[in-house]
């Protein structure tokens, strides 16, 4: 039950929102864990970089196919048990790796893994937005959100000791880490199993994306969302690294530096920037988001030195915990409990600049310059910064978007 006015800072956050932060830290620790291993354990197999790299694709791909589906079965079945089966397809995939033989079998299994992380990832963040009022929904959106950095920032170090024993122990690991979480969310979130219409948590109608997409604050989100998806997640962890090591001629030591950097800034902000999407409104935080991204990638193409480049991943994190929380809260009060597909399609946006972001960034670095290639990412962050301008402060439909 939220507590009352005053009692704390967990304050207007629901028991289910709660129960999803517990869960979202274990999956994600387990996640994290089986990170480094990726590359170790397809080398182990005989295999080159380019299959190595569709081991780790085919996560973010199998996700992204997945998506619509997956919004159309949570408008039809609910939550939980979408909730439930994607933890545990998360961890057959995992225990299904670690078993392989091959990097074809590690390539299904990564696979698998994909699907159950989009069942899992999608009913619980429409829980979460549809269990959550709107005057917290920012709120609820940085603790979850926050929790999964958390479990995804500590994991990577902790899957760096198990390596060292056995290369297939942290897809274990991964596997036992989605699985007592799946159990987590079937104990405590049990009670949503039949949910009745006179319920707090029953199931209004649906609402159409096609109706959605009308909505300048809903659009906004989307661009936002595929914006920070192809700079952030994505040219981010593949282009800017490149950057450091060819145009800056750095130590490869300072990579995991400034993705730390990075995270840690992302990760301690996200509840404060939730808080504050409640607070000042979803355009002035979403608008801050989009100006701090846009802002580190000045810093670091303008400055084009190691200072420059950490200063401006700081600034990376600050502005994607911004966006990440005031976009899903758009996409919430948007949804308002009556639409997966809306909740998928908002996901879809990240992803496909995800997919998108690191490979036609890497074309244009490879064929023409790093410079041509920062200069593109900002140029599409500057059309996301100019469609977050462009939605009105409050909109009729949404008292709090």
């Amino acid at each position: 039950m939220p507590l009352k006015n005053g009692q704390g800072w967990l304050h207007g956050i629901s028991r289910e929102v709660r129960c999803l932060c517990v869960i979202s830290f274990i999956s994600a620790v387990g996640f994290g864990i089986q990170s480094p291993a990726i590359p170790v354990f397809g080398r182990s197999l005989g295999v080159g970089s380019a299959m190595v790299g569709m081991i780790i694709a085919a996560f973010p791909l199998a996700r992204l196919i997945a998506a619509w589906p997956a919004g159309r079965l949570v408008d039809r079945l609910g939550e939980y048990p979408l909730l439930c089966s994607g933890l545990a397809l998360i961890a057959l995939g995992s225990f299904g790796a670690g078993l392989a033989t091959t990097a074809e079998h590690v390539l299904i299994g990564r696979g698998v893994c994909g699907i159950g992380s989009m069942l899992y990832t999608l009913s619980a963040m429409s829980l979460m937005l549809r269990t959550t009022d709107a005057r917290h929904r920012g709120q609820a959106t940085g603790l979850f959100m926050g929790a999964y950095y958390i479990g995804t920032v500590s994991g990577p170090a902790i899957g760096s000791l198990f390596v060292d024993f056995s290369v297939r122990l942290p897809f274990f690991i991964y596997g036992m880490g989605a699985g007592v979480a799946g159990l987590v969310a079937m104990f405590l979130l049990r009670h949503l199993r039949l949910p009745t219409a006179g319920s707090p948590v029953a199931r209004p109608a649906v609402i159409s994306v096609s109706k959605a997409l009308r909505l300048p604050a809903y659009r906004a989100a989307l661009a936002s969302n595929f914006a920070v998806g192809f700079a952030v997640y994505g040219v981010r962890v593949s282009v800017l690294p490149l950057f450091l090591l060819v145009a800056l001629q750095q130590p490869a030591k300072w990579i995991g530096i400034g993705l730390t950097v990075c995270a840690l800034s992302q990760t301690l902000l996200l509840p404060k920037a939730g808080q504050l999407a409640d607070r000042w409104g979803r355009k002035p935080t979403l608008v801050a988001g989009m100006l701090l991204v846009l802002a580190s990638f000045l810093v670091i193409q303008i400055g084009h030195n190691l200072h420059a480049y950490l200063v401006g991943l700081a600034l990376m994190g600050l502005g994607a915990a911004f966006c990440t929380t005031s976009a899903a809260a758009i996409a919430g009060d948007t949804a308002d409990g009556r639409g997966g597909t809306i909740i998928a399609s908002y996901q879809m946006s990240a992803d496909l600049g995800m997919v998108i972001g690191p490979i036609l960034i890497g074309v244009i670095a490879e064929r023409y310059s790093y410079d041509l290639a920062l200069s593109c990412t900002t140029g599409l962050l500057v059309a996301a910064c100019l469609v977050a301008l462009s939605m009105p402060k409050r909109s009729k439909e949404h008292a709090h978007s």
